[in-house]
């Protein structure tokens, strides 16, 4: 465990640059594209009709956006998210590809981080993670069962990108490793995801350089815990 969390902190500390970077870039394209999809489904529109209430009587205003929430327009919103986060999470992949340049001390660019868009990887990516956050929606609204859906598919990113097998085969092969040593991969994901979030504390700014910490910690476990074909 101690080895585990170590080696995650030096692939993290090596490239805060690209830690930033891909924070930046993660969190401008998705507030752009957030309020572009609100403003085109005409949610904005129908939010500023009732912004009055939001000053002088906020239980009305509350019962405004129920209804909103039931129009016809907010699902099609929500389904317009889910192809965001679907074209914006092959952003990830770029992470183990520089971590696997820096275990074969190769140099790394910023192009690196665009390896999940190359070719027809954007393609198996972009569909995972569609599937992946529709899953998830349904998941995390059964009590505990979108941390079961995290667990599962824990090493199912790289998996698919360094041994190419498909979605069903990488979460198979995640079962497989959690049956190894589940209490440490539960810890190490536990501690990846508190560090990740305590950037939050420093004002939110600090968010964007310990955010893909959870990144170095999936790559370390993974190294740990599968070994690849020649």
């Amino acid at each position: 465990m101690q080895e585990i969390l170590k080696t995650a902190f030096s692939y993290w500390n090596r490239t805060l640059f690209y830690q930033v970077a891909f924070s930046l870039l993660y969190f401008s394209l998705f507030f752009l594209g957030y309020f572009y999809l609100f403003k085109y489904f005409g949610l904005w529109d129908e939010m500023s009709q009732h912004s009055e209430l939001l000053k002088t009587d906020f239980p009305a205003f509350n019962k405004k956006m129920e209804e909103v929430a039931l129009l016809p327009q907010t699902q099609s919103f929500l389904l317009g998210i889910f192809f965001l986060f679907a074209f914006l999470n092959p952003l990830n992949v770029g992470f183990y590809k520089i971590y696997r340049k820096l275990d074969l001390n190769e140099k790394v660019t910023m192009n690196d981080l665009f390896a999940g868009y190359l070719g027809f990887d954007f393609f198996k990516f972009f569909g995972f993670y569609l599937f992946w956050m529709i899953i998830f929606s349904y998941a995390n609204s059964l009590l505990l069962l979108g941390v079961v859906w995290i667990i599962l598919t824990l090493f199912s990113v790289p998996l698919m990108f360094f041994m190419n097998v498909n979605t069903i085969e990488g979460i198979k092969l995640t079962v497989k490793g959690l049956k190894q040593d589940f209490s440490t991969i539960v810890l190490s994901v536990l501690v990846a995801t508190l560090f990740s979030l305590s950037g939050l504390l420093l004002f939110g700014v600090g968010f964007l350089f310990t955010f893909p910490f959870w990144h170095a910690m999936i790559y370390t476990l993974y190294q740990h815990n599968f070994k690849e074909n020649d």
